[in-house]
């Protein structure tokens, strides 16, 4: 690409110049036609070549690096595809070449994950929370889109796993991979890191199914992950043992009740639905995934006994706090909960870092080029 000159709303006007290797020439002038996507549309300005109805030449290939102008004309912009015509002219005006019917196909991409395409290793889709844990929602609509993102993040033996679940279960996987990822690279940026792609922290499950930590840059650091529909958290920290859960709001209460509930923590909830002015289904709700964050953290899940995880209010940690005993009757521990609600209808509840958290090993303040040093 030499000079971009005319950027409109129907097309874009450039100079491009030749290579000597075969096809260059006709790749720099999709480049072009391309870049007014980046600049012009709205949304979904990721894109790729897809198909040409017809090229049609009018004179030998030109000299390596001869400069050639390039009119590109956009026919049609729809939600998945671009379609446009380009004519490539020489120095003297001569029309070189001709393409009718280049498409180009669009793919989701908006204000978080376009960034993520370029430089993934300082920036990605997860939306970390002041509170220590990361968000991540489903920012595309369809299995291309999906693996574009995944191949961002995915490192070899990731996607080896991504393959195996059946294609419906791949979008919220990887969507809970996505928050741990970023989870954790906020805790390594925080610590001090360099850049650090989101396969320099890759994410496994032990024996028993609870997701860990691989590779060198995060090593030690406990993790968390939930996921439900359309969005997935995660939290990590260097040292304490961490547990995070996200649910809809129920649409059954009378169910809930029933099967996780004391009679205790209903009047809580009925408490806390009043107080916060959320609505008794939330409150049953954030009482629910506080049992599930506590279990995690716990280490051992709930185990079929949601009643015996006891939930009760501790309104001197701030808005949303909770504290959840275990059932462990050699007087197991209590887990400080904070919940709070999420898009779509959603709350999250996960286990409080203390107020002065653990400081960060030395070895997560490295940076990832020292590390590979």
């Amino acid at each position: 690409m030499h000079e971009v000159r005319t950027v409109a709303a129907d097309g874009i006007e450039g100079v491009i110049r030749a290579l000597p290797d075969p096809g260059a020439l006709l790749d720099a002038a999709g480049q072009l036609f391309g870049h007014w996507m980046q600049l012009r549309l709205p949304v979904d300005r990721l894109v790729f070549p897809a198909t040409v109805d017809r090229i049609r030449f009018h004179g030998p290939p030109p000299a390596p690096h001869a400069l050639l102008s390039v009119t590109a004309r956009v026919r049609e912009v729809r939600d998945v595809t671009v379609r446009g015509d380009l004519e490539l002219c020489d120095a003297a005006g001569r029309v070189w070449a001709r393409i009718d019917g280049w498409t180009y196909r669009r793919f989701g991409a908006d204000e978080r994950v376009w960034p993520m395409k370029f430089t993934p290793e300082v920036c990605g889709i997860g939306e970390p929370q002041p509170a220590g844990w990361c968000l991540a929602r489903r920012r595309w609509t369809d299995p291309a889109s999906q693996e574009l993102v995944m191949r961002r993040y995915l490192g070899a033996a990731e996607r080896a796993a991504y393959e195996r679940l059946a294609p419906r279960a791949r979008a919220p996987w990887l969507l809970g991979r996505i928050a741990a990822k970023d989870a954790l690279r906020q805790l390594l940026w925080d610590g001090g890191a360099g850049p650090v792609f989101p396969v320099e922290v890759p994410v496994g499950n032990d024996p028993s199914g609870r997701p860990v930590v691989g590779g060198a840059l995060a090593a030690g650091v406990r993790l968390s992950i939930a996921h439900k529909d359309r969005l997935a958290v995660a939290i990590v920290h260097p040292g304490r043992r961490v547990g995070i859960d996200v649910e809809p709001v129920t649409a059954d209460p009378g169910a809930l009740i029933r099967v996780a509930l004391t009679p205790d923590e209903l009047r809580l909830a009925e408490e806390l639905a009043a107080r916060d002015a959320t609505g008794l289904p939330a409150a049953l709700t954030a009482l629910w995934c506080a049992k599930e964050a506590a279990a995690k953290a716990h280490g051992t899940g709930l185990g079929g006994r949601p009643r015996d995880w006891r939930v009760t209010d501790d309104p001197g940690s701030g808005p949303g706090s909770l504290r959840v005993a275990s059932p462990d009757r050699r007087g197991g521990p209590s887990y400080p909960v904070r919940t709070a609600p999420l898009p779509e209808d959603h709350v999250v509840a996960w286990t409080a870092h203390p107020a002065a958290p653990s400081p960060v090993p030395s070895h997560l303040m490295e940076t990832s080029h020292d590390h590979h040093r």
